[in-house]
């Protein structure tokens, strides 16, 4: 298949940086997405997989097939709503036989209706060979118009909505981790800025990267051992606000930009 020169170099790297154009100026921003730029918007691609969790013989934590499923496509969803875009069509492919994730499939399409109603989505499952570890990659492809990225100044404020949680904890602990009816709510949100959601990376790290965005430096004010912490399969959202949002959900300052 042909693939443009102009398509590849805007592709080219794209998992790591992301890259686009802001007031005549080039800029390689990182966050876990791939965009492309179009003449009426971008879209963009995110994704997250999961491996040895699940119910097979040799996964090394027990976890029904359909949480890990749900928490895998959150993930994935998580990072492309938070780039502004409204999903428009999902993949997902599992390394295990269709009888063992017919019902992950299941609860994934009840979710996608409850949550982001109208996503198209296509499965691939192995057929050929017996697994005995459970393996799922998901894919999202959305739409927007405009990027919810960079435009912080000096002085405003940075928060944490959710916790961060990590393996067992997640399923002990739902209570306090970031939904995706909170993470829509917060985009709506005219006070509220860019929004990265927490993965292995931790809350210091992405508080950072909101920082660097902007052209910023980030100034601490808490001192807590879980801003160093995992935050798993993206159990809180880090992001910058002219000031709090009022939610029923705990939202933490941390810290300002400067």
């Amino acid at each position: 298949m042909f693939v443009p020169s102009s398509i590849k170099m805007r592709l080219r790297g794209a998992l790591v940086f992301l890259c686009y154009v802001h007031k005549g100026k080039v800029c390689s921003l990182q966050r876990d997405a791939a965009v492309v730029n179009f003449k009426d918007g971008y879209l963009i691609h995110t994704c997250d997989s999961a491996g040895g969790i699940g119910e097979l013989e040799h996964d090394s934590l027990n976890v029904p097939i359909e949480t890990v499923a749900l928490f895998t496509f959150r993930t994935a969803l998580m990072e492309n709503i938070s780039l502004g875009a409204m999903p428009l069509s999902a993949s997902v492919s599992f390394s295990n036989s269709p009888r063992y994730v017919q019902s992950a499939i299941n609860a994934l399409k009840s979710f996608a209706d409850f949550n982001v109603r109208g996503v198209q989505f296509v499965f691939s499952m192995e057929k050929n060979f017996k697994t005995s570890q459970t393996g799922i990659g998901v894919g999202i492809v959305g739409f927007t118009k405009k990027l919810k990225i960079s435009g912080a100044k000096s002085g405003d404020a940075v928060y944490i909505i959710g916790m961060p949680k990590v393996g067992k904890e997640v399923l002990e602990s739902e209570e306090e981790i970031v939904s995706v009816k909170e993470m829509f709510e917060l985009i709506d949100c005219r006070d509220v800025g860019e929004i990265i959601p927490v993965g292995s990376k931790g809350i210091l790290e992405e508080a950072k990267l909101l920082a660097k965005n902007s052209n910023l430096s980030l100034v601490i004010e808490k001192n807590e051992d879980w801003l160093f912490k995992s935050a798993g399969p993206a159990t809180c959202a880090v992001f910058w606000a002219k000031k709090a949002p009022n939610f029923k959900k705990n939202i933490q300052r941390i810290g300002y930009l400067r």
